[in-house]
């Protein structure tokens, strides 16, 4: 990938976020050029929800709330759930308040347990199905769509080529850090950055060199590489200070599209 396709800058959002759960703002993003069996189509996509110990079942409640309001079809998870096993445990448990007609479908994220049966598990309890270096069909009306996740990239083993069937499906892959995947897909979706967590003026940790060991694609928003749309989340929660400045938590309601209006 070239650097100019790399987007590390980001305008900061207004606002100040203190805490280390602050509520998360759901935003819709219409994804546009997608084929005729994915028109009104409604995915929700949440990630990095850092979920820990001290969060009150009070404010866990009110992120499903928010989860059900949207009233997607389909959820999409892209890792980091949790600070540690027990609410890792506890974030799975309170989804199962929640359905979707079109399923559920999650990758782990570089925070979330090693032990992938363990958080299968988890995850399988809720209805969730983990995909790490695995592929989904899902038959829609007159076409399909196909659900692919790879590993993560700082413990795991990431795979990304030959997910998918090549059969004309709308693909879809879910990777917890945006960096440029050996596949062809329509649709990335990503998380881990926070957003940068801490934006001022435009610059944030990804600006300056922060986890320069990965290709990151880009730190927040929806963007084009070449033929693919990727959405980097700012996620949810936050890791190591409890604090957001000019990055706000977020979960994503996807419109699926022929193009976007206005």
């Amino acid at each position: 990938m070239k650097p100019e396709h790399r987007s590390l800058y980001v305008p900061p959002d207004p606002g100040l976020y203190p805490g280390v759960f602050p509520l998360p703002h759901p935003e819709r993003v219409q994804i546009s050029g997608a084929p005729a069996h994915m028109h009104g189509l409604r995915a929700l996509f949440v990630s990095d929800v850092h979920l820990r110990r001290s969060v009150s079942d009070a404010r866990l409640e009110m992120l499903i709330g928010l989860m059900r309001m949207q009233r997607a079809d389909l959820l999409l998870l892209g890792g980091d759930y949790a600070e540690d096993g027990d609410s890792c445990a506890r974030f799975f448990a309170a989804l199962r308040k929640l359905s979707f007609p079109l399923g559920a479908y999650a990758v782990p994220g570089n925070n979330d347990p090693g032990d992938a049966a363990l958080l299968q598990s988890m995850m399988a309890r809720a209805g969730v199905t983990l995909l790490k270096n695995r592929c989904a069909s899902i038959r829609l009306p007159g076409g399909t769509l196909e659900i692919a996740g790879c590993d993560e990239h700082k413990y795991g083993a990431p795979r990304t080529d030959g997910l998918f069937s090549g059969d004309g499906a709308y693909r879809i892959l879910l990777s917890h850090f945006p960096i440029l995947p050996d596949c062809a897909c329509e649709l990335m979706l990503s998380g881990h950055t926070h957003g940068g967590q801490f934006n001022l003026m435009g610059v944030t940790p990804y600006t300056i060199g922060f986890e320069r060991r990965f290709p990151l694609l880009a730190v927040r928003g929806l963007h084009r590489i070449g033929e693919m749309q990727l959405l980097v989340s700012s996620g949810v929660g936050v890791s190591r200070l409890p604090l957001r400045i000019g990055a706000s938590p977020r979960i994503h309601l996807l419109e699926f599209c022929p193009e976007v209006s206005g």
